[in-house]
């Protein structure tokens, strides 16, 4: 396994390089702050590998003493916390909405509330990958190597906001387009 953990830790090392030289490229702001929050994930995800490989040296370093069990337990640990933070879940890299399935509830950030979501739920939005100036050949990339996955999403919280949104995206006036003219009427 050490092995496999370190040929990981070169990987997504080199990746997160290449995420921050691709960054330079950028046009946008959103395009940015993805890449800048998927070169801080990847910095969590080789400190955590770090730690795994840490904690097999110890293992190895204690077999046949009375701690080698100590060490066993903080291995699984970090290995445990690994695939609890990386590869349950996917990671979102943009917007996030917590959800509790048990209470039925979903997080607001905004409001720093819990809410119903049998009442209201937010509208996730993927971003298109044109939008993120070549990262998502990149994240497709991670994904394979490491076995994560990431999400890109607007987050809404009212189809009010959906839409105004999606007008903003395609650029037009929805009083241009729902204008009627003397010509249109009846």
């Amino acid at each position: 396994m050490t092995s496999n953990n370190l040929m990981l830790v070169a990987q997504l090392s080199g990746l997160r390089i290449l995420v921050l030289a691709n960054r330079l490229g950028c046009d946008s702001d959103l395009a940015r702050t993805v890449h800048d929050t998927l070169a801080a994930k990847l910095a969590q995800m080789i400190e955590a590998q770090r730690k795994i490989l840490a904690a097999d040296r110890a293992l190895a370093a204690t077999r046949g003493t009375e701690e080698v069990e100590d060490a066993f337990y903080d291995q699984h640990h970090y290995q445990t916390a690994w695939y609890e933070t990386w590869l349950i879940e996917p990671v979102a890299l943009l917007d996030d909405y917590p959800v509790d399935h048990f209470t039925h509830e979903y997080f607001d950030f905004r409001s720093g509330r819990w809410h119903d979501w049998d009442t209201e739920i937010p509208i996730a939005v993927p971003v298109p990958a044109e939008k993120l100036c070549g990262l998502a050949e990149i994240i497709a990339g991670i994904e394979e190597i490491s076995g994560a996955r990431f999400t890109v999403e607007n987050v809404y919280y009212s189809e009010a906001e959906a839409e105004a949104a999606w007008w903003e995206s395609t650029g037009a006036d929805p009083d241009e387009v729902f204008t009627i003219t003397e010509a249109g009427r009846s």
